[in-house]
């Protein structure tokens, strides 16, 4: 994502010394998150509303149990508010996690989702990012908008030469090739999937997949996995993962055009916003705007329950393997924020599902996150659901657009 300062869902983050590099392509299991236990990795954001991307929405906490709960499929769901009539002048709630840990290079993140979020105005993203963004770089992992039928990765980062080298073996399709924020409309070093069914409606009727993301210092791989290809390595249980079995990635950033080991340092939805709520993207997949009306005005007020009745995360788990020399905690992180053990069923709006609604444990949010370090590479995971504007879950390591 880009004019972002953090991602709405952070997931944690692990620190290793600046000039650790990472060759080893088999990683053990460091973390994973998955049913009730998925929140305990993850804080809410000091903000309440979306001030990074200028989306149109209000970040839900862990009283919000109707858009962060775990369905009886046992899948950790993350949604836009779509029962609220939302008048003028208000904005509409999303969620927003942030990872309690932080990443270094050496990590492979894994994330597998039956359902992303799609629609007109809506924007949901899965990335990390660095301290002093964008100084500390930023890797968007997963980023759709609108009703578009491709998923779009992408790098950001600023003060130093990263491009993507042509020549690198990839299957996605490069549509920019310099990553510094000050070129392209700060759009990044984009990657389109080529694949239909790697996001929108496609995704969820081919079972959706998993997103693969390695970080060394040599490279930064993203792959797509539909779910009729997932391989049997790629399970929630998987107590390591051999990157090297996985095939041609479906982006690739070398570091032979990109300075990957001194840029980068270290599951969001939003609404509208610098991205989704551009009047020339939103009407590439939706109608266009009509007379003076905006993305805002003519999406996210007033009744949303058709509009967003598909701007949610369905996930199966999010795994975090590291290698040995990046799997010390920061140490600094707090409990997310009250979001627990499951107490009650309630319907929570995502069709006909019912969900097991989270209980909190603590009764207070707390925001705190340790603050950059001095000789240490880190980000965190962000995710991010948003309507127009912003609404999002950040997934603690970092995701560009």
């Amino acid at each position: 994502m880009f004019n972002s300062g953090t991602l709405t869902f952070l997931l944690g983050s692990l620190m290793i010394g600046a000039g650790i590099g990472v060759k080893a392509t088999e990683y053990p299991l460091s973390e994973k998150y998955s049913g009730t236990s998925f929140f305990d990795g993850w804080k809410f954001p000091v903000e309440t509303y979306d001030n990074t991307t200028n989306g149109d929405v209000f970040w839900a906490t862990a009283q919000n149990t109707s858009l962060l709960y775990v369905n009886d499929a046992g899948r950790v769901v993350l949604k836009v508010d779509n029962t609220t009539s939302v008048p003028y002048n208000e904005k509409r709630y999303a969620p927003k996690l942030l990872s309690k840990e932080t990443y270094g290079p050496g990590t492979v993140f894994v994330m597998d989702a039956t359902h992303v979020p799609y629609g007109c105005s809506v924007w949901g993203a899965f990335w990390t990012q660095g301290a002093y963004w964008p100084a500390g770089g930023e890797i968007d992992i997963f980023e759709g908008i609108n009703q578009r039928t491709t998923n779009m990765m992408a790098l950001h980062t600023s003060g130093g030469s990263c491009t993507i080298d042509n020549s690198t073996t990839m299957t996605g399709r490069i549509d920019s090739a310099d990553c510094d924020q000050s070129a392209n409309s700060g759009s990044g070093c984009t990657v389109y999937d080529q694949s239909d069914n790697s996001y929108g409606e496609a995704f969820s009727q081919a079972g959706g997949g998993v997103f693969v993301t390695e970080w060394t210092n040599e490279s930064i791989k993203i792959w797509f996995i539909s779910r009729a290809n997932v391989p049997s390595s790629l399970s929630s249980t998987a107590e390591s993962l051999d990157t090297s079995t996985l095939g041609t990635p479906t982006a690739e950033y070398s570091s032979s055009t990109c300075d990957i080991e001194h840029l980068f340092e270290p599951l969001d939805i939003t609404l509208c916003g610098d991205f989704a709520g551009l009047p020339a993207l939103l009407q590439q997949t939706c109608p266009a705007l009509q007379g003076d009306k905006t993305c805002y005005t003519t999406y996210v007020i007033d009744d949303g329950s058709t509009t967003y009745a598909n701007a949610y995360f369905e996930l199966n788990y999010i795994n975090i393997y590291a290698s040995s020399s990046n799997s010390s905690g920061s140490g600094s992180a707090t409990s997310p924020s009250g979001i627990g053990k499951a107490t009650t069923t309630i319907t929570a709006g995502v069709g006909s599902q019912t969900s097991t609604k989270i209980s909190s444990t603590n009764g207070t949010t707390s925001n705190s996150a340790s603050g950059p370090t001095i000789g240490l590479k880190s980000v965190r995971l962000s995710w991010i659901m948003g309507m127009v504007g912003s609404v999002g879950i950040w997934m603690g390591v970092g995701f560009f657009w």
